[in-house]
């Protein structure tokens, strides 16, 4: 991944903007495949390869995710949510990632099923090597049933609302689950740069500043 555009400066409101902002896309790219059986396959691409860098990989948010530009989707759909701006799936992308910090706080404190994650993970990433692309349908389909066998069994399941011709597909149902799992990583980006579930009710200027100087980032690169 390019570093070029990092940003240097990583304070735990900006780290908490990025994380806003990858988990939004995750949501958005979801909500899209499920409305309309399609998602933009360069902003899915940057969110499924954060699947697979380990913590040790990592400095900053910016890190996982190659360059703020591949999160200009997410940055500006979380900036027209958060003004209040009436975007029609606004409520149904909210209530995604209300589900997804829920879960990723419950996984938290299931140190059994982090290890069950853990162990998929690696046999997956060997996948990946070999298939050399985190996008492969092989690479896709193993996150999809991962995810089937662990993050689906916890409650609450997030039910996934769109069109039934979409989402009875199975390349369109190992994709959506595959964003979820990119967007569980977001989750726990966003809790361990402090963030909760009320940050986004106290902390909204803060994170509308931030959101506003990562979207005059991604126009500039």
């Amino acid at each position: 991944m390019s570093t070029a555009a990092h940003s240097t400066h990583t304070s735990p409101m900006h780290n908490r903007a990025i994380a806003l902002a990858a988990l939004t896309q995750a949501v958005y790219l979801v909500d899209a495949i499920a409305r309309k059986g399609l998602a933009d396959a360069e902003d899915s691409r940057a969110l499924i390869e954060s699947i697979f860098i380990k913590s040790e990989e990592y400095t900053s948010p910016a890190d996982i995710y190659g360059s703020l530009n591949q999160l200009r989707t997410g940055i500006r759909v979380s900036r027209e949510i958060l003004v209040g701006r009436a975007i029609p799936q606004s409520k149904i992308l909210m209530s995604y990632c209300a589900g997804l910090l829920t879960i990723e706080q419950r996984l938290n404190k299931d140190s059994a099923l982090r290890g069950r994650l853990a162990e998929g993970m690696i046999r997956i990433d060997k996948q990946r090597h070999y298939f050399g692309s985190a996008s492969h349908p092989s690479v896709i389909a193993a996150i999809a049933d991962l995810y089937g066998e662990t993050i689906s069994t916890m409650k609450p399941r997030i039910i996934v609302r769109g069109k039934t011709e979409h989402l009875s597909q199975s390349e369109n149902t190992r994709r959506v689950r595959t964003l979820l799992m990119a967007g569980l990583r977001a989750a726990h980006i966003w809790r361990n740069n402090g963030g909760g579930h009320l940050t986004l009710l106290f902390r909204r200027k803060g994170l509308l500043r931030e959101l506003d100087q990562l979207q005059d980032s991604t126009s500039r690169i």
